[in-house]
């Protein structure tokens, strides 16, 4: 895979690339977050904002779009 060459994608650990990815979705998708965005700062924020996006995308697709993965909607179900 070839990455951009951008500060972001040259992080040295992985620590240090999930920090610049929080960092870089609060700035770009702030409208789209609105209030979720707080949940970013949760150590496990970004897996709670990937769920609520994907519920939110299958909710306003009416099932049509399915993100969820397969056990998630098993519990759900």
């Amino acid at each position: 895979m070839i990455l951009p060459n951008t500060p972001l994608y040259q992080a040295k650990t992985d620590a240090e690339f999930r920090i610049r990815m929080i960092q870089h979705i609060k700035t770009v998708y702030r409208d789209v977050l609105g209030s979720d965005i707080k949940l970013l700062d949760l150590p496990n924020g970004l897996e709670i904002v990937q769920a609520r996006v994907q519920q939110r995308l299958y909710d306003m697709s009416e099932g049509k779009i399915n993100l969820i993965p397969a056990t998630d909607n098993q519990v759900a179900a």
